[in-house]
């Protein structure tokens, strides 16, 4: 009976923090959007962003990439109305697979950019015309990974950014991934997507909030993590079927394993959102949420299941269609 007991009162705790955190999100989403507004600044010192010196690397006499990148332009818009054939007419600089590096230096970081898809073929076409300028601009080594999932399953985007990373590290060696929504797009060129010593959160402000930060803990949208760092949480949770909750575990993951979540301002970190149909919530995303820091060491990497169906090598990605 006092164990019973014992375990009512630990889920009832656990609901309550969830809901906790839900009204803090929504609380400081409202008052975000209704107290401030974005201020931008071309001028603003892009070096003073940059907290981790990249690896020296030889390549045949060839120098250095210049740090910051002296091709910057800050913000640009979105074309949203783009088609992934015009895009690959527009981008004939990229090499078959979505990889690309600069010629005359070397790129100070290697990364990969991993992107769970399915069901936004629209979307495809601004995402890759605006990301590869973006990066090549900021004179990276770098390959886009899109990772399918297959039809017949909840969509699990957790998952997929765990089988992405795995097929991306052994096509690598890559110092960092990029783990990236595809209706989630980069505005300003000073949001660079360089490596650091810690996680970093990269869509720190969307336009559709108003280009603030959504909640304190959010880690959703676009991050960056090096190999190290996503080995040392085990990789995200496999168990998200869904809309909702699988960034929040990384935050919970990140944080028991004694690291902490970067950001850069918000004024700089600005996001363009592609507009489209919400997937459907995942009814137990908070009963996972509860459950994250006594169970990411045994989910994750180290129990990722799913089928391989196919690897494309497209004009501006590599695309593996997957079976989870």
């Amino acid at each position: 009976m006092v164990l019973l007991c014992t375990k009512k009162a630990q889920g009832l705790y656990a609901y309550v923090k969830s809901a906790v955190v839900f009204v803090v999100m929504v609380v400081t989403m409202w008052f975000q959007i209704s107290t401030n507004k974005i201020v931008r600044d071309r001028y603003f010192p892009v070096e003073s962003l940059i907290d981790t010196q990249p690896p020296f690397r030889e390549a045949n006499g060839t120098v250095a990439c210049p740090i910051p990148p002296p091709g910057l332009v800050a913000w640009t818009d979105v074309n949203t109305g783009i088609t992934e054939a015009e895009a690959e007419a527009k981008l004939a600089n990229v090499r078959e697979g979505g990889s690309w590096w600069p010629r005359d230096c070397v790129a100070p970081w290697r990364v990969a950019i991993v992107v769970p898809f399915r069901d936004r073929e629209s979307m495809m076409g601004p995402f890759l015309s605006h990301m590869h300028s973006f990066l090549q601009r900021q004179l990276l080594n770098y390959t886009i990974y899109i990772v399918e999932q297959t039809a017949n399953k909840i969509f699990n985007k957790a998952k997929l950014l765990n089988i992405g990373y795995k097929h991306a590290q052994a096509q690598g060696p890559w110092d960092c991934y990029a783990f990236h929504d595809v209706d989630c797009i980069p505005e300003d060129d000073r949001n660079l997507y360089y490596c650091s010593s810690q996680p970093r959160h990269l869509a720190v402000g969307p336009d559709k909030f108003d280009y603030k930060l959504f909640y304190p803990t959010c880690f959703g949208g676009a991050s960056l993590m090096s190999g190290w760092q996503v080995e040392r949480v085990n990789g995200w949770s496999n168990l998200y079927y869904g809309w909702g909750g699988e960034d929040d575990d990384m935050w919970e993951r990140i944080h028991a394993e004694g690291m902490e979540v970067r950001r850069y301002p918000d004024h700089i970190a600005t996001y363009t959102m592609l507009n489209h149909t919400k997937a459907p919530l995942n009814p137990r995303r908070y009963e996972l949420m509860a459950q994250t820091t006594t169970a990411y060491k045994s989910d994750g990497l180290n129990s990722l299941n799913y089928t391989l169906v196919s690897t494309k090598r497209r004009p501006l990605y590599t695309k593996f269609l997957v079976d989870i």
